[in-house]
């Protein structure tokens, strides 16, 4: 509590800074884009005009103000120092070869192992990761349900990583302690269920999406021509990769509202009871809108499906997930009918890790559908994946998207590195034994008060809520023009410009870079910060940065209106 409240009086103090300088930036000329840059921007992913971003705002040494990225400035250190400490002692377990220098026989038997490993930490006592590590064992005994010698052993081998995944999809300890941390998270009520959700470990949530749309592909379950539908604003890979010739689907916009924070009215909803929708595509808590969906909006999803869609399968991407206090999900009501796809990488700050997984209840209408397939495509299945069992009807979708991501003949040498899984167990625990969730509480602090400098700097207050993850914001460009200089103006600018008009001279003038909402299928005149990478002060100047930005534009129009 004490770094909270110092980090809070520094938030205020900053604000006063910057609300006291908030004049002193200088004006800039307007330089409007010429009608060919407007159209080939607006071609662009939002990614990719960030990088057109980025060039534009190197100018003469200044410093660059990117919140385009979604990379966060922050990592777990605990977990990162157990894994060294762990590490180490799976290479102190080893036998010494009389052949080499530097050789070495991984020790691999079981028995005996935790023993072992307990008089390694008792040596160590005095770090805080040897604590975190003894109690990862205990967790794992008491509550999974594995053995000491079978988890410690479990873990060495997979930090190792001298061997391929065995098995191939997920290895067994990380896919238990996996399984139970993503039921508390995505069933936060504590009603969390006695079903097997099965796992298949991916190099983070963009091998996930891949992976996911592929194998859906293969078996027939999409096909070119198919709509799916999507909740937008949505990250844009989502909208990029339905429509490539390699799928050909034509993607349905259920729109969600900025009016109503975000969430998905009931007409939107209702074309979710379209029969010719195969399936729905939602990232939640939202990618770029920032927040959860409602317990209403979860509940009318789900009763669409129950009543009127049975047939209707969801995939559904949660990284954001841990960032809110109320999550709310279709997993939660209709897991039979879902995909899950969860990534570590923001959280904990590990998106060079690649730390990713996909979680299908064993119960699931994938394998139904596969089942119910006609003959024609069973036949053409079973063609596709003889060489990996004598029986390819019997495979379960889970394990083909692990055999789809490696092209069937290299499946056997398919999965997640082993010391990948390793990281990601410890995370899990991590979190698991965190009750009391310090770590989520300190993210969230810091999260809120660069939002926080933000909106002081504009002016206006900032968004607050449970379900709010404070990770990205959705700035209104019209709003914020209309606020500050009145509606007129706001109506002159969206007549006489675009979006990427005020983005570039944005990052031209003022050194900051934010992407456009429409790249996300959003609001035409929103921007997306992104308020987990830079450090806090610049999100003073970053607003103050907006309300240049207007002013620049602002002066253009009185000019226009002079001459």
């Amino acid at each position: 509590m004490k770094n909270f409240a110092i980090r809070a009086l520094l938030t205020v103090l900053t604000l006063c800074v910057g609300l006291l300088v908030q004049g002193a930036v200088l004006a800039a000329e307007v330089q409007p884009l010429s009608d060919k840059e407007r159209r080939e921007f607006a071609l662009l992913s939002p990614f990719e005009f960030k990088n057109e971003l980025g060039d534009a705002a190197k100018v003469d040494g200044k410093p660059v103000y990117n919140a385009g990225r979604g990379n966060p400035n922050f990592i777990n250190t605990r977990v990162r120092l157990a894994f060294s400490m762990l590490h180490r002692f799976a290479v102190d377990q080893a036998w010494p070869a009389e052949v080499g220098v530097d050789l070495a026989y991984p020790l691999r038997q079981a028995p005996g192992m935790a023993a072992a490993f307990q008089t390694f930490l008792a040596a160590q006592a005095d770090q805080d990761s040897a604590a975190f590590l003894a109690r990862c064992v205990e967790y794992a005994q008491q509550r999974l349900d594995i053995a000491p010698d079978d988890f410690v052993a479990g873990m060495v081998g997979a930090i190792l990583g001298d061997y391929y995944p065995v098995p191939s999809r997920m290895l067994t300890v990380p896919e238990k302690v996996v399984e139970a941390y993503l039921k508390e998270l995505h069933f936060p009520s504590g009603n969390i269920p006695s079903e097997v959700f099965r796992l298949f470990a991916t190099e983070g949530a963009t091998a996930a999406m891949n992976y996911t749309f592929k194998t859906l592909r293969e078996n027939f379950l999409i096909a070119p021509g198919d709509k799916i539908a999507l909740i937008t604003p949505i990250f844009s890979p989502y909208i990029e990769i339905p429509v490539l010739n390699d799928f050909e689907l034509e993607p349905i916009y259920v729109a969600a509202s900025e009016a109503t924070g975000w969430q998905v009215p009931d007409d939107e909803m209702d074309k979710l009871k379209n029969p010719e929708i195969k399936a729905l595509f939602m990232v939640n808590p939202m990618n770029p809108g920032a927040v959860s969906m409602s317990r209403e909006s979860v509940e009318r999803i789900a009763e669409v499906i129950k009543t009127d869609r049975p047939d209707l399968f969801v995939l559904t991407d949660t990284v954001y997930s841990p960032f809110v206090d109320e999550f709310h999900d279709v997993i939660q009501l209709v897991p039979e009918n879902t995909i899950g796809v969860f990534s570590y990488s923001k959280y904990v700050g590990v998106t060079g890790w690649r730390l990713g997984v996909i979680f299908i209840q064993d119960d699931n209408i994938f394998d139904k559908m596969l089942q119910a397939l006609p003959e024609d495509k069973k036949q053409l299945l079973r063609k596709r994946y003889v060489t990996v069992t004598p029986d390819p009807d019997a495979i379960p979708f889970i394990e083909r998207l692990l055999i789809d991501s490696r092209d069937v003949a290299l499946a056997h040498t398919g999965g997640l590195s082993t010391p990948q899984q390793a990281i990601m167990t410890l995370f899990s625990l991590y979190e698991l034994l965190d009750t009391e969730k310090v770590y989520k509480r300190g993210i969230q602090t810091l999260l809120q008060s660069r939002m926080a400098l933000l909106y002081a700097a504009l002016g206006t207050p900032a968004p607050q809520g449970p379900t709010q993850t404070a990770y990205y914001n959705m700035v209104n460009l019209r709003d914020l023009a209309a606020r500050l200089h009145g509606p007129e103006f706001a109506a002159y600018l969206a007549e006489e410009f675009t979006p990427f008009d005020l983005l570039m001279h944005l990052a031209r003038a003022y050194q900051t870079v934010l992407l456009p909402g429409v790249g996300f299928a959003g609001p035409d005149w929103t921007a997306r910060v992104s308020l987990a990478n830079l450090p806090d002060e610049n999100y003073t100047v970053i607003g103050q940065n907006l309300v240049a930005l207007m002013r620049d534009f602002h002066a253009y129009w009185e000019r226009k209106a002079a001459q």
